[in-house]
């Protein structure tokens, strides 16, 4: 099983890292292209399948690769394996949602511009070619690791953003808030200063008065 997991990292197509929390796991398995079952290398990648396919993508573009999806796959044309003295294979591939934050990758070898609906190769005798040493982790991990970080990075630094964004429509309202209370309270302390005003002219007003009918009362014969 190990030796098929050499297999897919060398060909440089799993765009997520794993680690001690995190493991992937891979079995030889069938799989069905254009109604005919094939042989394939099947992986339990515990990342969502979004992030999977982009990861994969990524890594056949590095290889200067476009992959095109073709008949519920994915195809990777004239990929170069290193552990093959640079020689080219085709390489099929699907991902498969398999639980919330899972997915099954189904990879098939071929060789380029085989016929895999009708192929003479083996996808069996092609893997066991491209088996290499724990020398290909050394050269894809560094990049699964990128690729991860990558996305955890994005999703956070859009989270900042929105709590950034979220922070100055607060401030800008408090600002708005605050010169309105500015308002009010130069409203307040002007109706003060009218209401004692009033009172004092109030006041005197009723002095004048009581003073007038006091004067007029004084004046009155019995």
């Amino acid at each position: 099983m190990r030796q098929f997991f050499l297999i897919f990292l060398a060909f440089t197509f799993l765009g997520l890292h794993a680690d001690a929390q995190k493991t992937s796991r891979q079995y030889p398995g069938k799989v069905k292209y254009q109604k005919v079952e094939q042989d394939a290398t099947v992986f339990d990648i515990p990342y969502p399948a979004g992030e999977v396919e982009d990861g994969l993508k990524d890594l056949a573009a590095k290889k200067g690769v476009k992959v095109k999806e073709k008949n519920g796959f994915w195809e990777a044309r004239n990929i170069p394996v290193d552990m093959l003295g640079g020689k080219t294979q085709d390489v099929y591939y699907k991902v498969e949602k398999d639980g919330r934050n899972e997915c099954k990758v189904y990879m098939i070898i071929a060789e380029p511009g085989e016929d895999i609906a009708n192929r003479t190769s083996s996808h069996v005798d092609l893997a066991g070619a491209a088996a290499g040493g724990a020398v290909i982790l050394a050269s894809v991990v560094p990049h699964l690791d990128d690729h991860d970080f990558g996305v955890v990075k994005g999703r956070q630094e859009d989270e900042v953003k929105k709590a950034e964004k979220k922070l100055a429509s607060l401030q800008e309202d408090q600002s708005k808030l605050q010169r309105k209370l500015d308002d009010i309270n130069k409203d307040i302390d002007r109706n003060s200063k009218d209401l004692s005003n009033a009172a004092a002219e109030l006041e005197s007003k009723k002095s004048a008065l009581a003073g007038l009918l006091e004067k007029r009362g004084g004046g009155k014969k019995d």
